[in-house]
């Protein structure tokens, strides 16, 4: 195989990363901007988020992961439409007024879009 084929492999991988990333970063930016006021709220969640990376192949402790965040977010459907876009789809975590949730979700998809 050419160089300039490895070349092509790689670089079409490394966007896909460098945009969750990004993503992720803006997440945890929103996370600490919603509870600014609520230190300890962010800090569970740094917390949180520390235990997920060292366990994530471990699927209890990923439900339970799950659990602590929807707890923590609970009355905050834009944190969980933006924590949902992380998780598998089977874990992913119902909003509690499906009205609102589509209007929400709309106009955060278009904000990541931009």
């Amino acid at each position: 195989m050419s160089r300039t084929g490895d070349s092509s492999v790689t670089s079409n991988v490394q966007p896909v990363r460098t945009n969750t990333h990004s993503a992720a970063m803006s997440f945890l930016l929103e996370v600490r901007e919603t509870f600014r006021d609520q230190r300890d709220k962010f800090e569970t969640f740094l917390k949180i988020v520390k235990e997920w990376s060292k366990g994530m192949r471990d699927r209890p402790n990923y439900a339970t992961l799950v659990a602590r965040v929807k707890q923590l977010f609970n009355g905050h459907n834009n944190l969980i439409i933006g924590f949902n876009t992380f998780l598998l789809p089977e874990y992913q975590i119902p909003l509690e007024d499906a009205d609102d949730s589509e209007e929400e979700c709309s106009v955060i998809s278009t904000a990541r879009d931009y």
